[in-house]
């Protein structure tokens, strides 16, 4: 089981307008986003967004590491490298992407809420992971927290018993981080920056009405940063 080190993490938002910042964008405050975006050299699995990052190589090279991460996926054993692949291109888009301050939390700066994610891209991602364990349905909530980091409470639950389908995988497994949309309705696919520049500036659809509560959740170092 991996450790956690930097504290719990994740809660994603709601487009609201973005503060002033340079021409190249905003980042989101806090936790460890940088204060503006920037070129990096390098930033390994995060190298999508090394143009005009918002993260460190240092941040960036906890993505791929166990043990760094706001939280464990493995508490179940090693995931697939197929389904690991979709969890760090979401904690890429998090943390390294100038795109995602358009999904501001208007209490929780350093999270965001509601980022709309592309069903096609939610339903890859729980193809790829159907047959990888969980012992949590919702990785905000469900886990018992301790010194080490997040536990499981419940046995181990293939993605495709825990999950109905992409949008059930995609709109619980981070409380209510993100939701699912359809094209023409602007929606992100995480690892391609071009595309979510194009959701960023696109039109939102009308509204639609959701009972899905809204997680706040502060970092165990008081940073604030999270999904």
């Amino acid at each position: 089981m991996g450790l956690q080190t930097l504290g719990l993490a994740w809660a994603l938002a709601l487009a609201l307008p973005h503060g002033e910042g340079t021409e190249g964008g905003t980042c989101l405050p806090g936790g460890k986003h940088k204060a503006r975006p920037s070129p990096e050299s390098s930033l390994g699995l995060c190298q999508a967004y090394a143009h005009n990052a918002c993260c460190s190589p240092e941040t960036a090279a906890e993505i791929s590491t166990t043990g760094a991460r706001d939280v464990a996926w493995d508490c179940c054993g090693p995931l697939s490298s197929s389904c690991a692949r979709y969890l760090q291109q979401l904690e890429c888009f998090y943390r390294c992407s100038p795109g995602a301050a358009h999904w501001l939390h208007p209490e929780r700066p350093a999270a965001l809420h509601r980022a709309p994610l592309c069903r096609d891209f939610c339903q890859q991602w729980y193809d790829a992971c159907r047959d990888d364990l969980t012992c949590a349905r919702d990785w905000v909530r469900d886990w018992r927290w301790g010194p080490e980091g997040n536990n499981c409470t419940g046995g181990c639950t293939p993605y495709s018993q825990m999950y109905r389908d992409g949008q059930d995988l995609c709109e619980t497994i981070w409380g209510d981080a993100f939701v699912t949309e359809d094209p023409p309705c602007p929606c992100l696919t995480p690892g391609a920056p071009g595309l979510e520049m194009a959701a960023v500036a696109g039109m939102p659809c009308p509204a639609r009405v959701r009972s899905r509560r809204t997680v706040i959740e502060e970092d165990v170092e008081g940073s604030g940063s999270g999904f």
